[in-house]
């Protein structure tokens, strides 16, 4: 059973905890945190006789806890033919004392400080912009040249294919003598024209 963790002087400190017994600290032991179990440096095998593993405050805490009652319960008293003799086996006193030699204080996190929504809020906004700078420039810079190319491409196309449009009879004339065309100059602008395409 885990202890209750709220808001307090020891939220964001960081422990050592230390294993001093000569066996193998096992989950079924109570090496475990909100039913989760907790191994030594490996993270699949239990913490062994005389390691050290370092841990949030609030988790090493309580496995120095259990550790304590585990090994006071050990020693209970017990008469001559080994039945317990019923005291207690510990006080509250003497359970912290036993827990404090298993456990030792290292650092204190720096405590984050604590932000509006908006704040958080406005984090995402340049988070987001960041992730979009990284995963769009790419993209975003070949467009334009295809594009460009696209549109130079077909602006060659479109100036040799497209017809020419004459603005008078007179230009359709000009166009004829420049190219050599035989023309009766009497016929009109559109029949001239015809003369230009064939």
């Amino acid at each position: 059973m885990s202890e209750p963790t709220t808001s307090n002087t020891n939220d964001h400190k960081v422990v050592k905890f230390t294993n001093k017994t000569d066996f193998e600290f096992t989950p079924e032991l109570g090496c475990m945190y909100d039913s989760r179990p907790i191994f030594g440096k490996s993270g699949t095998s239990p913490i062994q006789a005389g390691e050290s593993v370092i841990l949030p405050y609030h988790i090493g805490n309580l496995l120095a806890r259990n550790l304590a009652k585990r090994v006071m319960m050990v020693a209970a008293p017990v008469d001559a033919k080994g039945i317990p003799t019923g005291e207690p086996v510990w006080s509250e006193e003497s359970l912290e004392a036993k827990k404090a030699s298993y456990i030792e204080d290292m650092y204190e996190e720096e405590k984050p400080t604590t932000q509006s929504e908006t704040e958080k809020l406005m984090e995402k906004v340049e988070e987001y912009k960041s992730m979009v700078d990284k995963l769009l420039p790419k993209s975003e810079k070949e467009e334009p040249e295809k594009e460009a190319e696209t549109t130079d491409e077909t602006t060659e196309k479109d100036d040799s294919e497209k017809p020419v449009v004459y603005q008078d009879k007179a230009d359709v004339l000009a166009e004829l003598e420049k190219r050599g065309i035989t023309h009766d100059k009497r016929k009109g602008k559109v029949e001239l024209e015809k003369l230009l395409v064939n």
